[in-house]
């Protein structure tokens, strides 16, 4: 790439020096005409004087003059040899040879009478005659061109350093745009209007530069501190290589919380479950780190450029919550066992046929109110708490569960097939866990249960709330008669049947 010092001075140059060598080429030129056409007048006229006095000698064959014809014709510039040759007498009757050079041949006849009488023969050397020409005006030439070409040279520095000066400053003041430094002003103090405009130009760019790379600046350390402080994991993963290229310090210390040897094989398995949930934009994802689960809502989105931007956020705390929630909700607050509320679903799922058997046991606490009364609810509260614990315990299998309804009532399921045996071992367990003494501060109670049973199943008529019902009424039976346990009715009739 050229450079505007060497662009400006080779144009300077031949608008200056071609005009200046044409004129010189001219003038030398018409120097060595004028030169050559003087020294030509000259030679003829010499010529022609001693062709008038070669006349003479040979008319009067003067062999002294013929001489001297002779002389003078080899007294001028660049003559080799003379000759003077007479036709009437057949002799040479003088002749001057300055060299032995060979030249170009030059013949005058003499002529009396228009009879040829001789022949003067002039050789000359025409080299001599160019290089006289030559080295009479070369040296003027020469010193002409020097002068000018100097000349040239010289006003065409003075152009380029007035020029290079404010050029060098926009140089320097692009370089510094380049690397960076928006702070330092560029030089205004040029004495030409364009280069002060275009020093200006610049200079409002590089403030306006300077506020927007100001205000980037702000931007980027607001967005990174945003980025780095919020408490939700930010990531980009790569599309085509399936690697995390970006994350904020959430998610990193989140993984710092993963065993070194674990990190590798957990990511992947995270960034492959990523790609097959592609279908949506945000999905749940639960993490093992030790003994400890953490959940996280995962979001995606999809960049033009091949990334996937992901924000992770930490409900594990929300997912706790809810489990105890729920748990709260399906939970007697007072005994921990199961509420009305979770036996209320058992219910609505043997309506919907998802429980196809079940037998029921209705459970009710035969003197807790006469406890409840003279020993406070506080005694009636422990009470139910140890008498719960104890039912609870007795249950051996994964189909028995004990809910309590509320007050002293509690209610066994057993989704199975009906077994007569085992509803009778179960209700004979029951009775001897909860018959054993509850102590409650200084004072020891012994209570009995009263226990009504009945079975549910989906290939009767009879619908869950009626078998309920049924056990109920048979729990009040076995009340009345002391019997400690009793099916209802129409589990007896289909006993017996």
């Amino acid at each position: 790439m050229k450079t505007l010092y060497s662009y400006v001075i080779t144009i300077y140059l031949l608008l200056t020096t071609i005009p200046i060598f044409i004129f010189g080429g001219i003038n030398i030129g018409r120097d060595i005409y004028l030169e050559h056409s003087a020294e030509t007048k000259r030679y003829e006229r010499v010529i022609t004087q001693q062709l008038l006095e070669s006349k003479k000698a040979l008319l009067n064959f003067d062999l002294l003059a013929a001489e001297l014809v002779a002389t003078r014709a080899s007294q001028l510039d660049y003559v080799i040899s003379v000759k003077l040759e007479s036709d009437q007498y057949a002799m040479t009757m003088a002749e001057i040879i300055n060299s032995g050079k060979a030249g170009e041949l030059f013949e005058y006849p003499i002529y009396e009478d228009q009879q040829q009488i001789g022949l003067l023969t002039v050789i000359k050397d025409p080299s001599a005659f160019t290089g006289h020409i030559i080295s009479t005006t070369l040296p003027k030439a020469s010193i002409f061109l020097l002068i000018l070409g100097s000349i040239a040279l010289l006003f065409s520095k003075v152009v380029v350093s007035t020029l290079k000066r404010p050029f060098t400053d926009l140089q320097q003041f692009a370089i510094q745009i380049t690397k960076g430094d928006y702070q330092t002003p560029s030089k205004t103090d040029s004495n030409f209007v364009e280069i002060t405009a275009i020093f200006n130009a610049l200079e409002t760019m590089r403030y306006q530069l300077k506020e927007i790379i100001t205000k980037l600046t702000d931007s980027e350390e607001r967005y990174s501190r945003t980025y780095n402080l919020t408490q939700v994991c930010l990531f980009v993963i790569n599309i085509k290589h399936h690697k995390i290229i970006r994350s904020n310090s959430k998610f990193t210390e989140l993984l710092a919380l993963i065993p070194q040897n674990q990190q590798t094989e957990k990511l992947d398995e995270f960034i492959q479950l990523l790609f097959a949930c592609a279908h949506t934009d945000s999905f749940n994802y639960s993490l093992n780190i030790g003994t400890e689960v953490r959940y996280f809502k995962v979001n995606r989105s999809q960049t033009a450029n091949n990334e996937i931007e992901c924000s992770a956020l930490d409900i594990t705390e929300l997912v706790n919550a809810k489990q105890i929630a729920e748990s709260q909700l399906i939970t007697d607050v007072l005994t921990q066992v199961p509420n009305r509320f979770c036996f209320n679903h058992f219910l609505a799922k043997a309506n919907q046929g998802e429980v196809n058997e079940a037998t029921i046991m209705v459970i009710d606490l035969n003197g807790f109110k006469k406890i409840n009364d003279t020993y406070g609810h506080s005694a009636g509260d422990q009470l139910l708490i140890d008498v719960a614990q104890r039912l609870s315990s007795s249950l051996d299998l994964e189909n028995q569960k004990l809910y309590r309804l509320g007050g002293d009532e509690f209610v066994i399921t057993i989704e199975s097939p009906f077994n007569r045996n085992q509803a009778n071992l179960l209700a004979k367990k029951v009775q001897a866990v909860a018959c054993e003494p509850v102590h409650y501060l200084d004072h020891v109670f012994s209570i009995s249960l009263s226990i009504g049973i009945e079975h549910f199943s989906q290939n009767t008529p009879v619908s869950i709330e009626k078998c309920l019902n049924n056990a109920d009424i048979a729990m009040y039976r076995a009340k009345t008669q002391h019997l400690g346990y009793a099916y209802s009715e129409d589990r007896l009739s289909a006993i017996s049947a």
